[in-house]
């Protein structure tokens, strides 16, 4: 492992390490609210994410489709049959 690495993989076991020592303890009612609270920011997170990714590639696809010389849907006046 490279020094970066190592020193990136070092940080993140010190991080950890640090999030377990507040973790409430003896107490079963306060330890699964606790983990509750960390599951909801986790998932809020992830969804967040997927969202911010998802909107990005739709107006990019849009803006794409405004560019000069890119074929596109072509708009006609509805026809009653």
């Amino acid at each position: 492992m490279t020094q970066p690495t190592q020193a990136q993989a070092d940080a993140a076991t010190k991080f950890a390490m640090e999030m377990l020592r507040q973790i409430p303890r003896g107490d079963k009612h306060a330890l699964e609210a606790h983990l509750t609270g960390v599951l909801i920011v986790f998932w809020s997170a992830l969804w967040g994410t997927f969202g911010t990714e998802f909107a990005r590639g739709f107006i990019e696809a849009q803006l794409q489709g405004m560019e000069p010389d890119v074929p596109h849907e072509k708009f006609v006046e509805p026809q009653s049959h």
